[in-house]
Parts: C-alpha cells; sequence; structure tokens
C-alpha cells in the first residue's frame, strides 16, 4: 500500500505540473498570436508559425432534438465509461 501512496503523490504532482505548464504555454500562445494580428502565416528564425481559419460544419443536436424529439431519440446510443479521479 506504500507503494500505491507513493504514485498517487507523484500523480498529484504531475498533474499540478501538467496544469502550469498549460498555462504557460497557453499565455505564450496568446502573446504569440496577438502579435501576428490577422497574419496567417510567418517565419520567426527559421521557424513556420501559422494560425490559419478553419471552417466546420457540425450537427446542431440541441435544435434538432427540439424539432424532431422522437426521431432524435430512435438515433440514442447509449455508452458507458468509467472516470479516474483523484482528488
Amino acid at each position: 500500500m506504500h507503494e500505491l501512496s507513493k504514485q498517487v503523490i507523484d500523480y498529484q504532482s504531475l498533474k499540478k505540473t501538467l496544469s502550469d505548464l498549460t498555462q504557460k504555454l497557453e499565455a505564450i500562445e496568446s502573446e504569440i498570436k496577438f502579435y501576428m494580428g490577422e497574419q496567417e502565416e510567418m517565419n520567426v528564425d527559421g521557424v513556420t508559425v501559422r494560425w490559419t481559419k478553419i471552417t466546420q460544419n457540425r450537427f446542431d443536436t440541441t435544435t434538432f432534438k427540439q424539432q424532431h424529439t422522437a426521431l432524435y431519440e430512435q438515433f440514442l446510443k447509449q455508452s458507458e465509461t468509467r472516470r479516474f479521479t483523484v482528488t
């Protein structure tokens, strides 16, 4: 059980580190995007940085469910997953 306790502590520590690094990465990304403005591509010291616009079409399940409730329910598929949390 001592080994499991160590693993849990290591897990929590790494999750915190990952969260901190993610925040730092997002801040740097925001700064780069701010600097780029409307440019979609730029070269910085031999490194190509792209911030391109992408258009996607997505199915609006909320509206479909409201307008076609019975049909929506016919195509529902139940699934089961397990959620892992350490608090």
